[in-house]
């Protein structure tokens, strides 16, 4: 046995005290913020039955207050790009039975894998799975790379470098007619969107939705 084959059980010791080491800490962060949060709670929860109690706030009113504000809250939490998200509702991708019946070698000379610059959610499935890359500034987008496309797209042919593996809205998305990301103003005479057009007239330019 060598040197280095003899320390391969000290390396791999040492790399588990690290990991050990860091979900400690980790942990140990959570407990101390959870214990924050029932504080908080407990405050609040107090300060709002002591209001009611003298008449000063009507609770329904409030829960309907806090609904509105909720919601506003929510929409800037996932526009900031904070958001941590996954598909709602999750499926099993490959079993999903309502894939898009399209043949995109007849269309890709035209469109230019439009769709492969759609920002979406992974399931966790996709996570899970560890194949499918995702923006590390927010967990769980789909990559994407500085020119929009999807990291896992070729770009000199426009197809899909992890096909067997794609997520369910590769699977279901439908360009012939999608109004949230719409493709073609005339699927069957392949006439582009006009959105669509300006964006690759002269140079295929990102336009990426996401926010770095």
């Amino acid at each position: 046995m060598n040197e280095k084959e003899a320390l391969k059980p000290y390396k791999s010791l040492d790399f588990h005290d690290d990991i050990s080491s860091g979900l400690l800490y980790t942990h140990l962060r959570l407990n101390d913020n959870t214990k924050k949060t029932l504080q908080s709670s407990s405050f609040l929860y107090a300060l709002i039955e002591l209001l009611e109690q003298k008449g000063i706030i009507n609770v329904e009113e409030l829960d309907a207050q806090k609904n509105e504000v909720a919601d506003r809250l929510l929409k800037y939490f996932a526009d900031s790009g904070m958001a941590l998200m996954y598909q709602d509702l999750e499926y099993d991708k490959y079993n999903f039975e309502e894939s898009a019946d399209i043949d995109c070698k007849e269309c890709l000379n035209i469109c230019k894998a439009a769709c492969c610059k759609m920002p979406f959610a992974l399931s966790k499935q996709d996570i899970d799975e560890g194949i499918l890359k995702w923006e590390l500034g927010r967990p769980y987008m789909i990559a994407h790379g500085e020119d929009g496309y999807c990291v896992h797209l070729d770009r000199n042919s426009y197809k899909c470098s992890i096909h067997e593996h794609r997520p369910v809205p590769c699977r279901g998305f439908d360009c012939r007619e999608n109004e949230k990301w719409p493709v073609w103003s005339d699927f069957k005479n392949k006439t582009l969107d006009e959105k669509l057009n300006e964006k690759f007239k002269g140079s295929n330019e990102a336009f990426y939705t996401i926010q770095k």
